[in-house]
């Protein structure tokens, strides 16, 4: 705790907390709030106005005894902030967010006293960085990887022809179908007419996809389906449809060869099967040197934070978790799954985004204090020839991505950032000389 016993009318103590917090404990001397007092109430005598007396012409004396308690609220809500600002000035304080005032003592004939909280920005002082990193993963590209790609190109050209013999789980047919109501008469009005269904991708219930298996086109049924409680739309939740369907059309899936016809289709310059199984084998491996860069950078950056401990501000914790949790919800929603509801999880879940938080921040932190320490500054060059990079790399015309990137815009600023970061990065994964 600092302690000062100030002179000019604040006396000003000052306590480091947890997580960049301090807190300010200020006694304002009576002169100063009796002198704050007397310039509120020059203040309200200028403005008020009551029955006998022309609006600034009320007896000071008057204002004072029938404004006594608004004069006492406008002269704290007047010092609290002046005393504030002292305080800061004098103690050197760098406030990271808004102060919370709180505890304030306004006792009569006593020093008005209060506490402020205010978060500060962290005190990172760097003592070890550099000579950290470890080994990069060795890469490589196996045969399987390289006939997992070809395989994914060809189901991208997928054709799927009609055939006349009874559905199976991997066809694609087209349907029609329509709800059946209680007295057992076909609702024509609801029928959905010449309906593609991919069996075996969950695109209908399960007991509609067996109902379909084994028929051929032309061949009528029916399937009961009991909608789950928590279904959308909710008109269906909970209630059991029955359907009566038909099986229109059986279409088998046929999947192109890869011959030297099909790559030449996909792109003459990579000279056939031979060429295309070679770029494809590049391309992984690229995608793996990155991948291995990028763990090997993380990993050296924990290393970095475990040397360099410090505090962060515990609002932009709770921010990064909030983002952090919002994301979990999003992915949730969109896998049909609802949220945690066990207790232990629930905290479990809360403890380790609280760590990813924590973490991530001290990582902006640190790699702004080595990019300063190493002296990193992203020119104006620096910026035109990796503009000019993201332009051929991408294939685009280059005036066209500098009105993406224009100078000064996000897109700039970000693009710099991680060109900062990189070259951050670029240091720690450098070996000593």
């Amino acid at each position: 705790m600092e302690n000062n016993n100030e002179t000019s009318g604040f006396s000003v103590e000052v306590t480091d907390e947890k997580d960049c917090r301090k807190v300010i404990d200020i006694e304002v001397k009576p002169e100063i709030f009796d002198s704050a007092k007397e310039h509120v109430l020059k203040e309200i005598t200028k403005e008020v106005s009551i029955p006998g007396f022309r609006k600034g012409k009320v007896p000071v004396d008057i204002v004072r005894r029938k404004f006594a308690d608004e004069i006492h609220t406008e002269t704290i809500k007047k010092v609290l902030p002046m005393a504030y600002g002292h305080a800061i000035q004098t103690k050197e304080i760098h406030p990271f967010g808004e102060p919370v005032f709180r505890d304030i003592n306004d006792e009569k004939d006593k020093p008005l006293t209060f506490k402020v909280d205010v978060e500060v920005a962290p005190v990172v002082e760097l003592k070890k960085y550099k000579g950290l990193a470890g080994k990069m993963d060795k890469t490589k590209v196996t045969a399987e990887e390289v006939e997992k790609v070809l395989e994914n190109l060809r189901e991208r050209e997928v054709r799927y022809e009609s055939v006349e013999r009874e559905a199976t789980s991997s066809d694609m047919v087209v349907i029609s179908y329509a709800p059946v109501g209680e007295d057992g008469q076909v609702d024509e009005e609801k029928r959905i007419q010449d309906y593609p269904v991919q069996l075996g991708a969950g695109q209908l219930f399960p007991e509609f996809e067996l109902a379909i298996v084994g028929k051929n086109a032309g061949d009528e049924g029916d399937v009961a389906i009991d909608y789950p409680e928590d279904y959308k739309p909710e008109r269906l939740a909970g209630i059991k449809v029955k359907y009566s369907f038909t099986l229109k059309e059986v279409k088998e899936k046929k999947l192109p060869e890869i011959d030297d016809e099909f790559v030449n289709k996909l792109d003459e310059s990579l000279g056939g099967v031979k060429g295309l199984k070679a770029d494809i084998k590049k391309r992984l491996l690229e995608e793996k040197e990155r991948d291995a860069t990028r763990k090997l950078e993380e990993e050296t950056m924990d290393k970095v934070i475990e040397k360099n401990p410090f505090e962060v501000p515990l609002s932009m914790v709770l921010r990064f978790k909030n983002e952090l949790e919002s994301e979990d919800e999003k992915r949730r929603q969109a896998a049909g799954v609802g949220p945690e509801e066990d207790e232990e999880k629930k905290k479990e879940i809360d403890e380790f985004f609280n760590k990813i938080a924590r973490r991530n921040i001290k990582r902006f932190f640190l790699v702004d204090h080595i990019a300063r320490a190493e002296e990193i500054k992203i020119t104006d060059e620096d910026m035109d020839k990796e503009i000019e990079r993201l332009a051929e790399e991408g294939n685009r015309p280059l005036d066209e991505v500098k009105k993406v990137i224009g100078k000064g815009s996000d897109n700039y600023n970000n693009l710099k950032g991680r060109l900062r970061e990189k070259s951050v990065f670029e240091a720690l994964l450098k070996k000593k000389d």
